[in-house]
């Protein structure tokens, strides 16, 4: 392992991004003098290698932050040139951390990487998790956020740890020194669509049209175009297939999330939904769907940018269908 080698990788794009934050900011603290150069993907080996090893004439420290960068012939180009071993005879003097939102590592460059640096991984966190997170974010903001009222905040906003982050900085200014409660959510946070599909197809399960249309109607009127929301059932239709197929597989949900690539909190708060659904249902609403997209690209409906009254209308049909 390389001392001054620091790997951040994993899914949870939000906690890489506050953990990169943290070990930038807190370089330029240590070192105000120092010196920050950021890499990209489209950079070339040479610029790091020059970087890394060109002598600093005024013997500041240095710190190098690549984003996306190690790619197989990039590895390679490293390894001939004898980076790693130069790499570390700098640690008193450069600081390298990479960025890397993914790893495949069925490759040798990231078998050897993992090995070389430090590796900070940020997986998904599941739902206890994030509710957890969340409460401890309230906190650094001076503000109580009970566990309740967390879990109804992430079913509202969503999984997305900036979004939620920005929801719960916004209510701590406007709660002042009291809680963030459940009517101060409501009012000043916007239910993120996903949300409101999922209480469209909860509907759709227990065959209730008028709920089903009333949900179709909240996403209209928060600005989603019908285009849209028909994208946006398609995919939990499907979502809902997986996760009943893993289900009758006898999967439990964190080998389902692994399987489908699926945030471990939408498996989990999408598993018992999508075990109400029979494999029948769930096919019938994807039949229709799929004729429904099929005349939408072929002509069969008449929409535009300004008018998509006759797509709004094919999708109420196939709520009140899907109902009976």
């Amino acid at each position: 392992m390389i001392a001054n080698f620091i790997l951040l990788t994993g899914p949870d794009d939000y906690r890489r991004s506050a953990r990169q934050r943290f070990l930038l900011n807190g370089f330029k603290e240590k070192y105000p003098e120092g010196e920050v150069t950021l890499l990209e993907e489209k950079d070339t080996f040479n610029a790091l290698q020059n970087t890394v090893l060109t002598p600093n004439l005024f013997s500041s420290s240095r710190l190098v932050v690549t984003y996306n960068f190690w790619k197989p012939d990039t590895f390679e180009a490293a390894e001939k040139a004898g980076f790693w071993n130069a790499l570390g005879g700098q640690s008193d003097s450069v600081t390298l951390v990479s960025v890397e939102a993914s790893l495949d590592k069925r490759t040798k460059a990231a078998k050897s990487i993992l090995k070389l640096a430090k590796v900070e991984t940020y997986d998904l966190m599941e739902a206890a998790e994030l509710v957890q997170w969340m409460i401890r974010t309230a906190e650094q903001k001076g503000v109580l956020l009970t566990q309740r009222d967390a879990q109804y905040m992430l079913d509202r906003c969503g999984v997305n740890g900036w979004n939620l982050h920005s929801e719960i900085e916004k209510l701590a200014m406007a709660s002042g020194s009291n809680p963030i409660n459940r009517e101060l959510i409501d009012q000043l946070t916007l239910p993120h669509p996903s949300a409101v599909v999922w209480d469209f197809l909860s509907a759709l399960s227990k065959q209730q049209a008028s709920a089903a249309l009333s949900s179709f109607s909240k996403l209209l009127q928060s600005g989603e175009s019908a285009h849209m929301i028909m994208a946006m059932i398609i995919r939990e239709v499907r979502i809902h297939a997986q996760l009943k197929a893993g289900s009758e597989d006898n999967l439990d949900a964190k080998l389902i999330a692994s399987r489908t690539k699926l945030h471990p909190f939408v498996v989990q708060k999408t598993l018992p939904l999508s075990k109400k659904f029979t494999q029948a249902q769930i096919k019938n609403m994807y039949e229709q769907l799929l004729t429904l997209d099929r005349r939408l690209k072929t002509g069969g409906l008449s929409v535009s940018t300004d008018d998509a009254g006759e797509l709004e209308l094919a999708i109420e049909k196939f709520i009140i269908t899907s109902c009976n």
